[in-house]
């Protein structure tokens, strides 16, 4: 018991003193913490405050009862709902650590906070920096206040880092170089190559730091004149520049104007001045004109002036002075002054008074004169002498005042109208004139009056002597003073009657020369027969019209100027123009081969060449006529082709009609032996054979005759009584040839039509269509119902419409616009080309229509060809 005792009053002594060193610890710790200027406070998982050092006391405000009896929350309501208490309650949460900065705003501070898990729940650190906020906040505020005046300036702001990339530009920077877009990041050679010209500049205040200034001139795309101002900085470059285009535009229109004034003053002996009426200086204008005599600086005030001015007009010169001072109006006065020479020069001088700068000046214009003046001397003087000269010259001369009253006629006019000067008053003048002429001149001189317009026309005026009515030629013009009044006009009457007379005639003959020329350009460049007109040298085409345009089948600019042989390279040709070019004349000359723009087919022409000489001798150009005559050997050759098939189809029918006879007795003979009573069986089937085959033949023979006689005229037959007739003709060809007939017929309604004739057309459609498979085969369709045309201007028409279609090979669209062509064919020599073309006809004189419709798809290829026939009660004609 003793020892149980002792040993608890052990283990009690040792658990005091373990406590004792915890307090001390806790008590270090607090004083510790109590020094540190960063505020700490802790909160257990309930959020009441456990422990707050000095620093946190301070900055919080806290007191001791707000230690672990209330709660954070409860002692800063304001931090509910807020970032704050988000990143509290994360760190009480998830056990990590969390920072934030944020406005107490209890406390009107800024703190730095760092919140850490602990055991008991969380340890908030926190410091103040307000001071260093609101520095923050002062330096954003310059920042802004810094780019609120770079956005407003009117100059444009760049900055440019080290290696020369934009990295600022303000808003006239971007207006102004909106047309590079974003430039944000690019270096500025690259997008503006025109600035290494004064790459200098930019080295200089990037290297050495010494700014610089210059103007340059960006072309395309900104066109604009820069001035340009380079300042160094920390880090780069700042670039101010503002656009100056106009002011150096308005600079250089000022120095032109002050150019031209120079010119113009030089040019119009003018000078401008200003005089002080105070001290009497004189100051002449720069560009100035030595209007008086005397270089300007020989001239430095009004007193010197005086001298040199004749000594009547100084009391002038002073008495207009004197009224514009007193007036303030515009003075206008002429007067000599003595030059350095000895001469005298005359000088217009206009100015007027005013107040500049509080004192009295007159500023003005003095222009020389001098020649005007002696003009007008020489005028005077030889006035007098005009009017003598003009009584004497045999034309008419008058004048008239600047309201357009006749004032003057000379001698000659007025004795050929039989005038005096009471006729001239008003409008009596008018009397002169041929009556259809009068309203028309009157007219005419009434809009001169008005406008200053010269006056000029025709009209007729009668001869007093005899008082016949001439054509003369009229005309007057202003004559003016130097500001451009009219003083009076100056007329003259020229007799063209006979010149007019003559030039009617000349008139009429040009205009039949016209029209004849007209006539034979017309029948040239129209003419059915080829005209060209070729160099001699290089044989080149000169003219062509437009048969011989057609033919080449270029367009007629193409042809003109290239060679003959280029276009047309045929044996022969080149050597046959050579010789024309040389003198001789080629007539009658045939040439045959294939043009470049239709090859494969071969075509024939008549040429005839003929040299034009020159006036010297010269051959100058060599003419042509050719005549294409290729349809003429095709018609040559295809009527000895169709006389071939008529002496074959007469043969035909000739054969057809003389074995009908034998073919009958033989017919008749089979059938008596057929009816004999002991004839053996397997004789009589043979008989029975025979007999069949013979029927075929005279069935053929019969056909042939039918199909070869002409008819006299028209017939009523069926559509199968047409077409069944000419399949039967080409029975062992559609047999040889693989061919599958398939005919219907859905009319047995009879039409009115010359039935061979037909025959003939559906011979000529079947006969292609079997040709068209006699390859590999195929099927003949041919089909037959009653229809209605419905063509344009034809109106509605009931008829029979025959159908022949075959699955071959088709045609090609170039093909199928010229199967109608005479002559033309696809099968070489073996064709005419005039079996659809003869056909074509047959079915117009029937007044029927022929179309067809073909195409050469590899899969889906064949022509149908459809025949419309009217019905109709009158025969069409033979």
């Amino acid at each position: 018991m003793t020892n149980h005792n002792a040993n608890a009053e052990v283990f009690v002594q040792r658990q005091n003193a373990g406590r004792r060193a915890d307090d001390r610890r806790h008590e270090d710790l607090g004083r510790l913490l109590n020094r540190i200027p960063v505020g700490v406070l802790c909160c257990n998982r309930d959020w009441y405050i456990t422990f707050a050092n000095d620093e946190a006391t301070r900055l919080l405000r806290l007191t001791p009862e707000d230690i672990a009896t209330r709660t954070h929350w409860e002692i800063f309501p304001e931090k509910l709902g807020t970032e704050v208490e988000r990143v509290y309650r994360r760190v009480m949460q998830t056990g990590e650590s969390g920072y934030l900065e944020y406005l107490c705003t209890p406390r009107d501070i800024w703190l730095d906070t760092h919140v850490l898990p602990t055991d008991e729940g969380v340890a908030i650190y926190f410091r103040d920096i307000t001071d260093h906020k609101g520095a923050e906040l002062l330096r954003d505020a310059a920042s802004r206040q810094l780019h609120q005046v770079l956005e407003a300036t009117t100059d444009a702001v760049v900055s440019l880092d080290r290696t020369l990339n934009f990295t600022y530009l303000n808003r006239r920077a971007r207006e102004l170089l909106a047309v590079k877009g974003d430039l944000l990041g690019k270096n500025i050679w690259a997008e503006f190559p025109a600035a290494t010209q004064h790459r200098d500049y930019f080295n200089r205040a990037l290297n050495q730091g010494i700014p610089g200034e210059f103007d340059a001139f960006y072309p395309e795309p900104l066109n604009l004149w820069l001035s340009i101002q380079v300042r160094p900085a920390d880090d780069g470059l700042v670039i101010f520049f503002r656009d100056i285009t106009a002011g150096r535009a308005a600079r250089e229109a000022i120095q032109k104007q002050h150019d031209l004034l120079s010119v113009v003053q030089e040019t119009a002996l003018a000078a401008t001045w200003d005089v002080d009426l105070t001290t009497g200086k004189i100051t002449v204008g720069d560009g100035s004109y030595p209007v008086f005599g005397h270089p300007h600086d020989a001239i430095p005030d009004i007193e010197t002036f005086t001298r040199f001015l004749l000594p009547e007009y100084v009391p002038i010169l002073a008495d207009v002075i004197r009224r514009t001072r007193e007036t303030g109006e515009m003075i206008v006065v002429d007067f000599p002054i003595r030059a350095a020479d000895g001469s005298i020069v005359w000088v217009e001088n206009r100015g007027q008074a005013l107040v500049v700068d509080g004192a009295p000046h007159l500023r003005g214009l003095s222009i020389d004169i001098t020649q005007h003046k002696r003009n007008q001397e020489a005028l005077a003087a030889s006035e007098a002498r005009y009017r003598i000269l003009a009584d004497l010259n045999p034309q008419a001369i008058w004048m008239g005042a600047p309201c357009g009253s006749l004032t003057y006629a000379n001698q000659g006019m007025m004795d050929y109208l039989g005038f005096n000067n009471e006729d001239l008053e008003g409008e009596n003048w008018l009397k002169a004139l041929h009556p259809d002429d009068r309203q028309r001149v009157l007219e005419a001189w009434k809009h001169s009056v008005a406008t200053g317009a010269d006056f000029d026309l025709e009209a007729r005026m009668i001869r007093a002597r005899d008082g016949r009515a001439r054509w003369w030629w009229i005309r007057a013009q202003p004559v003016r003073d130097e500001q451009g009044n009219i003083l009076h006009w100056l007329g003259v009457n020229t007799d063209i009657d006979d010149r007019k007379t003559f030039a009617e005639t000349l008139q009429q003959r040009q205009e039949e020369t016209e029209r004849q020329r007209t006539e034979l350009e017309t029948i040239y460049r129209t003419a059915p027969v080829g005209f060209a007109l070729f160099d001699p040298l290089e044989l080149r085409y000169l003219r062509v019209n437009d048969r011989q345009v057609k033919t080449i089948g270029l367009p007629r600019e193409q042809i003109l100027g290239r060679r003959i042989t280029d276009l047309i390279p045929l044996a022969g040709l080149e050597d046959l123009l050579r010789r024309a070019a040389a003198g001789e004349t080629i007539r009658d000359h045939q040439l045959e081969g294939e043009l470049p723009t239709r090859p494969g087919d071969h075509r024939f022409w008549n040429v005839s060449y003929s040299p034009l000489h020159g006036a010297e001798g010269k051959v100058e150009a060599v003419a042509a006529v050719i005549q294409e005559i290729t349809q003429q050997k095709r018609a040559e050759a295809a009527l000895v082709q169709n006389e071939k098939l008529a002496a074959v189809g007469r043969l035909a029918s000739s054969i057809s009609h003389e074995i009908n006879n034998p073919l009958e007795a033989i017919t008749n003979l089979l059938y008596l032996i057929a009816v004999s009573d002991d004839l053996p069986d397997t004789v009589r089937e043979y008989v029975a054979v025979a007999q069949s085959e013979l029927s075929r033949v005279c069935q053929i023979a019969t056909q042939t005759l039918r199909f070869h006689r002409q008819a006299v005229s028209a017939t009523w037959i069926t559509a199968a009584g047409l077409v069944d007739d000419v399949l039967r003709l080409y029975q062992g060809r559609l047999a040889n040839s693989d061919i599958r007939v398939e005919a219907c017929y859905a009319t047995s309604q009879r039409i009115l039509c010359f039935e061979n004739d037909i025959r003939q057309v559906l011979n000529n459609l079947i006969a292609n269509a079997i040709d068209a498979m006699r390859q590999g085969g195929g099927r003949l369709i041919v089909r037959a119902h009653d229809a209605i045309d419905r063509t344009p201007g034809r109106g509605n028409r009931h008829g029979l419409r025959i159908t022949i279609a075959d699955t071959g090979h088709g045609m090609t669209p170039e093909v199928r616009a010229r199967i109608f062509e005479p002559f033309f064919t696809t099968r070489n020599l073996s064709g005419t080309g005039l079996g659809l073309w003869i056909s074509s006809g047959i079915v117009s004189r029937h007044q029927g229509r022929l179309t067809v419709r073909s195409t050469a798809h590899p899969i889906h290829h064949g022509t149908v060809f459809t025949l419309f026939l009217p019905r109709r009660e009158e025969p069409p004609a033979a």
